[in-house]
């Protein structure tokens, strides 16, 4: 026989209507499960003996909108989730028995279902909130508006929901969606607090208390590139959750000596942003000296992300915690909800074994594609796009590693608009590039002194050629050509030649010095005049003869007097 207890302590409605009382009459079990930190999931189950709901001849059915609600003690119905339906499981057994099981998510499911790569510039976390949420078709319920404006934030092929649980993380913040809105906010001690009482609605309650991560203070360490100088954020952990008239972990902690926990491998830009995270992350720490599972009777207001008050447990423990997840079971003996206490972490085990924050890090070189050079600070910094993964999105301003950069000093060679580099991230933060250098590849070919160089002989050319084709070519190979060379586009060069020992500057037009150690003779050679002028005296010494010698006729001229010694002076 069909359960009337069932469907009178439960009432749902698909596209904002209340299921029929023949179709809830089937009803043999609903779950609902809320977490803080991921979408919320229902599982509806009917007896479905003449197949009606398999084959859609009712309300439910994929896509459909669904709202569940509990009845409390006094009889009062509160929403548990409201979502879509994403699966429908039939099952037809043996006896020739039929059942079917509609899941579903609440609307958050929306914003896991595609990754982008896209930017947001100079804006601040709560916009993006806004901006994500009208891009998903939902609206925005709690959202606290942030400080902070960012001058670049990436979203690299991350689904919106892991996007924006990335940014809650850094600020502690909580981003969830409840009722198709989705909120993004400080945790709230006091939120919709709930009182349970142990013996009455609380049926059992299992805390722990662990002084193992509890630390005096919070440091979070970086660097400021443009006051060269440390940044460093502190905070100390407070009592956010649990509240509790124990001492905090931290006073017991403080019994084994001083302890800080001290994050360095989080890329932070400014003060500001420094003690966000350093006051995140200590919530975080403070929430998980205690940690707990507690099951309610008739009780669907305790609720994921909201807080409850334990009373009843003794003094000790007796207090206001957070919410984390809870699992709503209906079924005929009633509704029982099995929730768990673990601060503002998710409960994940993928966390608690690896025990990393929920971040992505991008280790290793990546390809890139340089698209600006106009840096506003005249840091010689580049954008950069990532065409492998979205070829319409441009990173922030990408510093560029340089050889014996410093004050006005070093190698400087910012790459062109259109270079291929290679970069990497700062502690492996897609937001923090660097470019380590540039690369050749099928269209941007080697400098033609190394191309056309011999086999096994393109080592043994070094070359630095700019774009116009002014370059500086070392030559290595002892055999044929051990020299340096500097030529510019039009054709002026300078050669220092070890193995033909001379050098020689020469221009396009023909002129020519040249300094052959072999002959040890120094070559002047003009196409034209050749002229030599002094603010002072000019000597020239010989120890040997001097020749003048010209075609045409040879003037000396002085505004003073003309002195000519000679042991013999010939005149012809």
């Amino acid at each position: 026989m069909p359960s009337t207890t069932l469907s009178s302590q439960i009432k749902i409605r698909v596209d904002g209507t209340d299921v029929a009382p023949e179709i809830m009459a089937d009803l043999v079990e609903v779950i609902v499960d809320q977490h803080a930190h991921l979408p919320g999931m229902f599982s509806v189950h009917f007896r479905d003996p003449r197949l009606d709901l398999i084959d859609g001849r009712t309300p439910f059915n994929l896509t459909k909108e669904v709202e569940i609600f509990g009845a409390q003690g006094s009889g009062s119905l509160v929403s548990l989730i409201k979502g879509e339906i994403t699966a429908v499981e039939p099952i037809l057994g043996e006896g020739m028995t039929s059942e079917a099981i509609f899941q579903g998510y609440d609307k958050s499911h929306r914003l896991y279902r595609t990754k982008k790569s896209r930017s947001f510039l100079n804006i601040k976390d709560s916009d993006l909130v806004s901006q994500i949420a009208s891009g998903a078709g939902l609206s925005t319920g709690t959202v606290d508006t942030t400080s902070t404006v960012y001058e670049h934030l990436y979203q690299h092929n991350q689904s919106d929901m892991a996007f924006l649980m990335q940014r809650a993380w850094r600020i502690g913040y909580e981003c969830y969606v409840a009722q198709g809105q989705l909120h993004f906010h400080r945790p709230d001690p006091q939120k919709d607090k709930k009182t349970l009482e142990w013996g009455q609605d609380l049926i059992a309650f299992q805390p722990r208390l662990s002084t193992a991560e509890q630390v005096d203070q919070v440091l979070v360490k970086g660097w400021d590139p443009k006051r060269l100088e440390p940044i460093v954020g502190q905070a100390t952990p407070q009592q956010l959750f649990p509240a509790i008239s124990d001492q905090n972990g931290t006073s017991w902690a403080s019994r084994f000596g001083q302890g800080d926990a001290v994050i360095v491998d989080q890329p932070v830009a400014s003060q500001a942003e420094a003690d966000a995270l350093a006051k995140a992350r200590a919530n975080e720490i403070s929430g998980s000296y205690l940690e707990a599972t507690g099951v309610a009777y008739q009780r669907p207001d305790i609720q994921a992300g909201k807080a409850v008050e334990i009373t009843g447990v003794g003094t000790r423990l007796s207090g206001t915690f957070l919410v984390t997840s809870a699992c709503h079971v209906f079924t005929p003996a009633g509704l029982k909800t099995t929730f768990h206490i673990r601060g503002t972490r998710s409960g994940l085990l993928a966390e608690q074994m690896l025990h990393q924050p929920p971040l992505d890090r991008w280790p290793g070189v990546v390809p890139a594609i340089v698209t600006d050079t106009n840096d506003p600070q005249k840091w010689g910094r580049v954008k950069i796009k990532y065409p492998w993964m979205t070829e319409d999105t441009d990173s922030g301003w990408a510093r560029v590693i340089s050889s014996g950069a410093g004050p006005q000093a070093g190698f400087c060679l910012v790459p062109e608009v259109g270079d291929e580099v290679m970069v990497v991230f700062e502690h492996g933060d897609f937001n923090q590039p660097y470019v380590i250098g540039g690369v050749w590849n099928g269209k941007h070919k080697l400098p033609p002194d190394v191309s056309g160089a011999a086999n096994n002989q393109v080592p043994l050319v070094r070359v630095w050629q700019s774009r116009t084709g002014h370059k500086m070519v070392m030559f290595d190979n002892t055999n044929t050509a051990n020299a340096v060379q500097v030529i510019t586009a039009a054709g002026h060069s300078i050669k220092l030649d070890d193995k033909a020992k001379k050098i020689e500057i020469k221009s396009t037009g023909g002129l020519l010095i040249e300094m052959d150690d072999n002959s040890r003779k120094i070559t002047i050679k003009s196409g034209g005049d050749v002229v030599v002028e002094a603010t002072a005296n000019v000597s020239v010494k010989a120890s040997a003869a001097v020749r003048v010698q010209a075609n045409s006729t040879v003037d000396i001229s002085s505004s003073g007097p003309v002195n000519i010694k000679g042991a013999v002076i010939n005149l012809q």
